[in-house]
């Protein structure tokens, strides 16, 4: 299973949840916009989907696919 993650820095407000959630996925840039690791491993998952559903903003985009990537 693959999995992309993604911050839309438009919607991003830094509120920071995604950080304290997942820290070792998500950070916080200069310009107080959250970023991530755009394929997190396996083990980090329940993480991040805790993450996605804490932000306020709903700017993280999380998808998985059952499928390998894409060619």
């Amino acid at each position: 299973m693959n999995a992309s993650l993604w911050v839309d820095p438009g919607l991003c407000e830094g509120h920071a949840l995604c950080i304290e959630l997942a820290p070792e996925i998500f950070d916080l840039g200069d310009d107080d916009v959250a970023r991530a690791l755009p394929q997190p491993p396996e083990r980090s998952w329940e993480h991040v989907k805790a993450a996605v559903d804490a932000c306020p903003r709903q700017a993280i985009t999380f998808q998985t696919s059952a499928k390998g990537p894409q060619q």
